[in-house]
């Protein structure tokens, strides 16, 4: 079985990585990576936030959060072989949190 990997720069949002992943489902939005059946993906993602709360983060710098760069998502994934309609078998393993970034 292949493993797969979608690298993100957790220094930088979502938003300025539109190769990684995107903040919406829409069938026009292309896929980021192509894997075959039965193999897996390890995916890097970001904070519902997009990364814009940080430990210096005030109270008054929430009043300036980008609400249009919430939830963003990693992916999406084509798998080969599957067709529209078809029902996919996904294992989610556990999650492993990555070092705050200041």
């Amino acid at each position: 079985m292949a493993h797969n990997h979608i690298h993100i720069d957790p220094a930088l949002p979502l938003a300025r990585q539109a190769d990684k992943g995107h903040n919406r489902w829409h069938p026009d939005i292309a896929p980021v990576i192509r894997i075959a059946s039965g193999s897996s993906v390890e995916m890097e993602t970001l904070d519902a936030l997009d990364g814009q709360i940080k430990a210096s983060t005030t109270a008054t710098d929430l009043a300036n959060v980008d609400a249009g760069r919430a939830h963003p998502l990693t992916g999406p994934v084509y798998v080969d072989g599957a067709e529209p309609g078809d029902l996919l078998a996904v294992k989610i393993e556990p999650f492993r949190q990555a070092a705050a970034t200041p």
